[in-house]
């Protein structure tokens, strides 16, 4: 992989990050403590500068070799360090718990802040973020599965698995597949069928198969080895095969019954997207940490 060193664009970009966070604590106190707040408004919107930060976060990285030795040292240490683990992933359940139930308790037309079905609301953040983390153990984990000398044809699936989950978090984040929906209205006007599903679904779901295949013969093929590991991988793949479901079930069965019902499904399909990326968190995390024992001589 190719690594730029350069202390001019680390500066650059640190700067960058700098001005993103004054531009999202602005934001932030316009749109939830003091409207009135005299700076110039900005945007409502936290999403796009959040995901921002993340971009600035890779390039920093990228061009400082300390500086993301340091970024991947704590996420491997807060996912594989006993007890530290475990309070990691507490606070996950805990926090994907609280966005449930400020989801539940707030009208379904009320605060888009806590509306897990808002790209700029909360829970929004929280999965792009997970899902970030959720990319950088994959990573963390491949160089220490495959080793220095390993050949393409063994790192390749590795990033691949990345970059899906990065994808995803993108995707999350600024509503990629929202433009498909845009697209695929004006298709096939006169199709019930092409329109009973969310058009995006047609656009995905062809890609959603293909990867949902790959991802099971990757996992049976490295955690083959750990029943636990695999069970993990395979619960969570299975939660995201159901917010897929839950999607396609959405636009013309549970839509059109109730603000209700449409809110319990969202509960439900967010979580399920939620905890499952939290459970491929875990897996991988238990991979890499077993491959840290197991190269750790026992004295």
């Amino acid at each position: 992989m190719f690594i730029l060193e350069s202390k001019k664009l680390d500066l650059i970009f640190k700067l960058l990050i700098g001005i993103d966070l004054v531009a999202m604590l602005i934001i932030f106190i316009h749109v939830r403590i003091w409207p009135d707040f005299p700076v110039p408004h900005i945007g409502n919107r936290l999403n796009n500068p959040f995901m921002f930060f993340l971009i600035l976060l890779i390039l920093r990285g990228w061009v400082n070799s300390y500086f993301r030795g340091k970024q991947l040292s704590l996420i491997k240490r807060i996912t594989t360090e006993e007890p530290i683990r475990i309070y990691f992933f507490s606070i996950l359940l805990i926090i994907q718990i609280g966005l449930e139930i400020m989801w539940f308790r707030q009208p379904y037309d009320g605060d888009f802040f806590w509306n897990l079905n808002a790209e700029k609301g909360y829970g929004t953040l929280f999965a792009t973020a997970q899902l970030f983390v959720l990319g950088m153990v994959v990573l963390i984990t491949a160089r220490v599965d495959y080793g220095e000398n390993a050949p393409w044809s063994e790192k390749l699936p590795w990033f691949m698995v990345a970059f899906v989950y990065f994808f995803i978090g993108l995707d999350d984040c600024v509503g990629i597949h929202e433009n498909f929906i845009a697209i695929g209205g004006k298709l096939a006007l006169d199709s019930v069928t092409f329109h009973f599903i969310h058009e995006w679904l047609w656009f995905y779901g062809p890609v959603a198969v293909v990867v949902v295949i790959f991802f099971a013969r990757f996992f049976l093929k490295r955690f083959s080895y750990s029943p636990k590991v695999m069970g993990t991988m395979f619960v969570a793949l299975t939660l995201w095969i159901g917010v897929l479901i839950l999607e396609g079930l959405s636009k013309k069965v549970v839509d059109p019954l109730s603000y209700d019902y449409t809110r319990i499904l969202i509960g439900i399909e967010e979580g399920f997207e939620m905890l499952g990326a939290t459970l491929f968190i875990i897996g991988f995390s238990k991979h890499l940490k077993n491959l840290q024992e197991k190269s750790t001589p026992k004295l």
